[in-house]
């Protein structure tokens, strides 16, 4: 297992410097990219479009990030210019297993007892450092930032014998839960970043109005997680997640051993839907992929969705493809709004190879558009 885990080690570091290098290039040229929204009209949207809290300003890529696939790999690849630095609180679940919470401490603003909470879930394989910029940026709006891994991930420790799927979200509302007591005078918003967006969503629809939350955001979501969706991602981009996905079950071998096959897991699965078999399918005791996405459909109670959710979604998206995003949805439900840019990639929308992404601008100044909406309602109004 140790030898795997160096090659997959080398492997991935070799892969990393082959596409950083790819980027690597500054350039003058730049491209003005309109953000477009889709939303129905509502009092909300209103007052976000009155405060410039949506369409602010344009997208603007530089000529050598001007494509969906570069995007994509560099927002793999980048990592922020900062040493940003985090406080990990471990948190215990009823069934002994824990959760890793991590707390960014470089505030610049002073914190009030009522500052809101921002809930960060990251990408599939993403962690603290990789959400770092939009952590900084929410902090010196006044805002607590804090970053949920599941279980195993972000470098965490696994005491359970088991993993948590994107679509379980047992453990998210443990995770609220214990924020809202922790801070019980604060509102607690959410932000979902490419498979992180997933459990996101699948919490809202489940706790619909029990939510404990007051609005959300997710960034580059998949609206569809049948086997299409993991026959259009990119290959490479593919073998990247699925590296970093092995090492981390490699790293807990020992506990997951007694439920998974792990051998088969890391020398067979050479596609996120064989390793979600191999895996999840095996933990779960599913038997087949088709019931496993079936329970972990990120849409399956969107109708139960009782706070504002601001979608954002690249058109050149190379893995949640613009045919999948589900336009009709937004203009039916008032309370669900998509923002859509020609460019941008997935999990990405650099504007300079220093990884400053525009996303962050917009999530922030939506959450503190929606807040202050919020407060100056008596009730929301759908």
């Amino acid at each position: 297992m140790v030898k795997h885990c160096f090659l997959y080690s080398v492997i991935k570091q070799v892969f990393s410097w082959i596409c950083f290098v790819m980027v690597r290039t500054r350039t003058w040229k730049r491209t003005d990219i309109i953000p477009q929204l889709h939303s129905k009209e509502s009092s909300l949207t209103k007052h976000l479009i009155r405060r410039r809290g949506l369409l602010n300003r344009p997208f603007q890529p530089p000529f050598v990030l001007n494509n969906g696939y570069i995007q994509t790999f560099a927002g793999l690849l980048f990592k922020p210019v900062e040493n940003y630095q985090f406080d990990r609180e471990y948190l215990q679940i009823d069934d002994k297993g824990i959760v890793a919470l991590d707390w960014f401490k470089q505030s610049t603003t002073k914190l009030k007892r009522n500052s809101p909470v921002i809930l960060i879930f990251p990408r599939l394989t993403g962690d603290a450092v990789s959400v770092g910029n939009i952590c900084k940026l929410g902090s010196s709006r006044g805002m607590r930032a804090v970053v949920f891994n599941r279980r195993g991930h972000g470098s965490s420790f696994l005491l359970s014998s088991n993993l948590t799927s994107i679509g379980d979200t047992k453990d998210t509302r443990k995770v609220i839960e214990y924020i809202f007591s922790k801070y019980p005078y604060v509102q607690i918003v959410g932000i979902g970043i490419g498979a992180g967006s997933a459990t996101l969503f699948s919490y809202l629809g489940e706790f619909g109005s029990s939510s404990l939350m007051k609005a959300a955001v997710n960034i580059s979501p998949s609206y569809d997680n049948t086997e299409r969706l993991c026959e259009q991602i990119p290959k490479l981009y593919e073998l990247y997640l699925l590296l970093d996905l092995k090492i981390m079950l490699i790293r807990h071998w020992k506990a997951l051993n007694k439920v998974i096959d792990i051998k088969a897991a890391v020398l067979r699965a050479w596609s996120l839907k064989e390793f979600d078999y191999q895996v999840y399918c095996k933990m779960y005791g599913i038997e087949t992929f088709e019931a496993f996405w079936q329970r972990n459909d990120p849409m399956r109670d969107v109708d139960d969705i009782a706070v504002p959710v601001l979608c954002i979604n690249s058109l050149d998206d190379p893995v949640s493809v613009k045919d999948d995003i589900p336009f009709d949805l937004f203009e039916f439900y008032p309370n669900l709004l998509l923002v859509t840019v020609e460019k941008g990639g997935h999990c990405a929308f650099y504007e300079n190879v220093r990884g400053e992404s525009w996303v962050n601008t917009l999530a922030i100044n939506y959450i503190e558009h929606v807040l202050e909406f919020i407060s100056n309602s008596k009730f929301w109004r759908r």
